[in-house]
C-alpha cells in the first residue's frame, strides 16, 4: 500500500473531525459541512486512487494514519478520538470505490451521539455504506511498526506510550483548571510503562526527548523532562520504583503553572518583578496539588517543590531552603534545564544537544550538581541522541542510539545522501559494525535549522 504524507493525514483528519463536529449543528447542505466533505471526497479519491485503501484509528489513546502517529494531538484530533473511544471503534478503513454519498452517510451516522459500535454497524449495513468498514478491540488490526530494528518492542510501542503519557498530562492539568483534585492513575500507569522501556535499556527514550510541540509546549516539556529524568535514575543504578517516582516528579514537575495567569504564562517578553513573583509560585504550587493527589509519595511532592532550589540551593522557593533534599531535585532539575536548552521558544532559540551539554557544564556548582551533571552527559555522550550529524562520505544523519563502546561511532540513522537527496524514510546504520569495520565517521555536527530538518518531526512521525 502506498504511503500518505503526514501533511496530507493531518489535513484529512482535521476535515474529517470538523465535518463529523459540525454535522451536528448544522444541515448536510450548509456550507460549514458540504465544502469540508467536497475537499474530503476529492483528497480520499486523490489518495484512493494510489494506495487502493486508507485506514486509521486509536491505538493506546493515540491517533494513527498508516504508518504515522500523532502523539500530540491538536484539537481536531483529540475531538476525533474522543468520539471514536466512545463509539468503541478503533480502526476505520476506506476503500477504492468510496462514494461521496457514502462518506457523508458514514459522517452523519458518527455524529449521532446514541449508536454504539453495534448499533453503527447495523446502520451502515442499512445505510448501504460498502467502502467504509469498521472495527474495534480484537477485530482490529493493530498497524504494523514503523520501518527500524528500535527497541525489542518496537519504536512505534515507545512513541504510543510517549503520547498516553502527554494525555496523562494533560488530563491532570485540565482538571486542576476545573478545580478538582486530579487522579493519578493515568500518570502512574503511563511511567509504569516507561519503566519498563528504559530499565532495559537507559539511553532507549532519549530520542522521544527531541519532539517538540511548541503549540503545547508545558505538556511536552512535562513528558520530556520525565523520560530524561528516568532515564538519568537508571543510569545511575536506581531500581524500578526509583525510576518510576522521579519519573512521575518528572512528569509533574511543572503542574503548577496551570494556576499561573495565562498572561504571565505566555508573555513573550520579560516578565517585571511582579510577573516573575507570580510565576515563581508555580513550584509550591504543584507540590500542594500533589500532596492532595492520592496513591503519590512525599518525595514527589518535595521533589516538585524543590526543582528550582539549584544546587547551590540559592534558588526558589527562598521559604524552602532550608529543607532536607535528596538527589531527586537534582536529577529532575538537570532534566529540566536539558530539555529547555534545546527547545525553541519566544525569547531563545534553541541550540543543538551537544552544545546543550557545554551551556550545563558552566551551570554546574551552582544551579546543577556536578556529578550529576558529568553522569548525564557520560550517558548522552558525545554526540548525545538526536544530534544531526555530517559523515565524511558527505552523508548528513541523525544520532539514533549511543555506543557505550565507542562514543565516536554512534548508531545514526541517514536523512540526506551524500548528493543531498531526502531519503524518504531514515535508514539506520552502525558507524563500526560488529565485525569491526567502518562504514563511516563523524566529521561535523550540522544545525538542523540550516538543512531544514525537523528533528523531533521525524520522531513523532515514527520514522526515527
Amino acid at each position: 500500500m502506498g504511503e500518505v504524507d503526514k501533511q496530507l493525514a493531518l489535513r484529512m483528519i482535521t476535515l474529517f473531525s470538523g465535518a463529523v463536529k459540525g454535522m451536528g449543528f448544522y444541515p448536510e447542505s450548509h456550507p460549514a459541512i458540504r465544502q469540508p466533505l467536497l475537499e474530503l471526497d476529492k483528497l480520499f479519491g486523490s489518495a484512493l486512487a494510489r494506495t487502493g485503501e486508507i485506514s486509521w484509528g486509536v491505538i493506546d489513546g493515540v491517533m494513527f494514519f498508516g504508518k504515522h502517529l500523532f502523539i500530540t494531538p491538536t484539537t481536531a484530533i483529540a475531538d476525533l478520538t474522543n468520539r471514536m473511544t466512545e463509539k468503541g471503534i478503533d480502526r476505520i478503513v476506506m476503500t477504492s470505490g468510496l462514494t461521496f454519498d457514502e462518506l457523508q452517510r458514514f459522517v452523519r451516522l458518527l455524529s449521532g451521539k446514541s449508536a454504539g459500535f453495534d448499533d453503527l454497524c447495523a446502520r451502515m449495513r442499512q445505510k448501504e455504506i460498502r467502502h467504509i468498514l469498521v472495527a474495534h478491540q480484537e477485530d482490529a488490526p493493530v498497524p504494523e511498526p514503523p520501518e527500524g530494528d528500535g527497541d525489542e518492542e518496537g519504536d512505534g510501542y515507545a512513541l504510543a506510550t510517549y503520547g498516553q503519557a502527554l494525555g496523562a498530562v494533560q488530563g491532570v492539568c485540565r482538571d486542576i483548571e476545573q478545580g478538582r483534585i486530579p487522579s493519578s492513575a493515568p500518570v502512574i500507569g503511563v511511567v509504569d510503562r516507561l519503566v519498563g522501556i528504559t530499565m532495559r535499556e537507559p539511553s532507549a527514550l532519549l530520542g522521544l526527548a527531541m519532539i517538540k510541540d511548541y503549540d503545547n509546549y508545558t505538556f511536552n516539556h512535562c513528558v520530556n523532562v520525565g523520560v530524561l529524568a528516568m532515564s538519568l535514575g537508571a543510569a545511575l543504578g536506581m531500581d524500578a520504583d526509583g525510576v518510576k517516582e522521579v519519573g512521575i516528579a518528572g512528569q509533574l514537575h511543572d503542574i503548577g503553572k496551570t494556576l499561573i495567569p495565562k498572561e504571565i504564562l505566555n508573555k513573550p517578553g520579560k516578565l517585571s518583578s511582579a510577573e516573575f513573583h507570580e510565576m515563581k509560585r508555580h513550584s509550591e504550587l504543584g507540590a500542594k496539588i500533589i500532596r492532595e493527589m492520592e496513591g503519590l509519595t512525599p518525595r514527589v511532592a518535595q521533589a516538585v517543590l524543590g526543582h528550582h532550589l539549584h544546587h547551590d540551593r540559592n534558588g526558589y522557593p527562598e521559604w524552602a531552603r532550608g529543607f532536607d533534599y535528596d538527589r531527586m531535585i537534582d536529577i529532575i532539575a538537570i532534566a529540566d534545564t536539558y530539555d529547555a536548552i534545546t527547545t525553541l521558544r519566544v525569547y531563545q532559540h534553541p541550540v543543538t544537544p551537544r552544545a546543550a551539554l557545554a551551556v550545563m557544564e558552566k551551570l554546574v556548582g551552582t544551579i546543577l550538581d556536578g556529578d550529576l551533571t558529568a553522569r548525564f552527559m557520560e550517558m548522552m555522550g558525545k554526540y548525545p541522541v538526536g544530534t544531526l550529524v555530517r559523515l565524511d562520505n558527505n552523508e548528513v544523519a541523525i544520532v539514533h542510539r549511543p555506543n557505550p563502546l565507542d562514543e565516536e561511532a554512534p548508531v545514526v540513522r541517514i536523512v540526506l545522501e551524500q548528493d543531498g537527496t531526502r531519503l524518504p524514510l531514515p535508514r539506520e546504520q552502525r558507524l563500526v559494525e560488529r565485525d569491526g569495520s567502518s562504514y563511516a565517521r563523524i566529521v561535523a555536527v550540522v544545525d538542523p535549522l540550516l538543512k531544514n530538518i525537523d528533528v523531533g518531526s521525524l520522531i513523532s512521525c515514527g520514522h526515527y
